[in-house]
C-alpha cells in the first residue's frame, strides 16, 4: 500500500506498517482545489531531504498546529 498525497497523517501510517515502503510527497503549490491547503493552514509538515522525510516523535499527535494567520487568508463557501 502507497498512501496518495503524502501529508502528515499518512506519513504516520507508512512509519507505523510494515507494508508501506514508501510515501507520495507533492510540494508546495498554490492553492488551486483546496487539496493543496494543508501547506498553508498547518505548520509542522516535513519536507523530504534527499528523499526521506524525517517525523520528530517529540512532537504531539501528529506534529501540526493550526497557523491561523493564514487560515484568514481562505473563506468558507457553504
Amino acid at each position: 500500500m502507497v498512501p496518495h498525497a503524502g501529508q502528515m497523517h499518512n506519513y504516520h501510517v507508512v512509519m507505523a506498517s510494515l507494508n508501506s515502503p514508501i510515501a507520495e510527497f507533492f510540494p508546495k503549490v498554490d492553492v488551486e482545489v483546496g487539496n493543496e491547503l494543508f501547506w498553508y493552514i498547518f505548520d509542522g509538515e516535513p519536507v523530504p531531504v534527499d528523499g526521506y522525510i524525517d517525523l520528530d516523535e517529540n512532537k504531539p499527535g501528529l506534529g501540526l498546529t493550526v497557523n491561523e494567520e493564514s487560515l484568514q487568508r481562505f473563506r468558507i463557501i457553504e
